[in-house]
């Protein structure tokens, strides 16, 4: 049973700004652009400035919101409306959620491919 939460897990849902979100883990269509924003978003995180994290927000919002339409449950139309400074404040959610997506998978990914190949020996 653990293998259907893996391969079809279930949104988790956040509050934020006083409404309910459904944060979905993220598609492999949308990992390039996820990985992008993800990346980029890390970096400025990572010099703890708060000039740079508002020169990340200006400079990434189109890239964010179009992560946060593919992700969440809002809409484009809502995603777009966010202020940039929110859209950070709920992609941080969203990482934060994909990476627990992400870290109950890997271990079953790691277990299937190692006997995969222990049979192809």
């Amino acid at each position: 049973m653990s293998e259907l939460k893996i391969i079809f897990p279930e949104p988790e849902v956040v509050v934020f700004g006083g409404k309910e979100i459904k944060i979905y883990p993220v598609k492999l269509r949308d990992f390039e652009l996820y990985g992008k924003e993800a990346g980029a978003l890390m970096a400025a995180l990572d010099s703890l400035n708060a000039e740079q994290l508002l020169k990340y927000a200006a400079s990434h919002s189109a890239g964010i919101k179009k992560v946060l339409s593919r992700t969440t449950s809002l809409s484009t139309w809502q995603s777009r409306r966010l202020e940039s400074t929110v859209a950070v404040q709920l992609f941080v959610e969203v990482i934060r959620v994909n990476s627990s997506f992400f870290g109950q998978a890997l271990p079953e990914m790691v277990r299937a491919l190692s006997g995969a190949l222990s049979s192809n020996a």
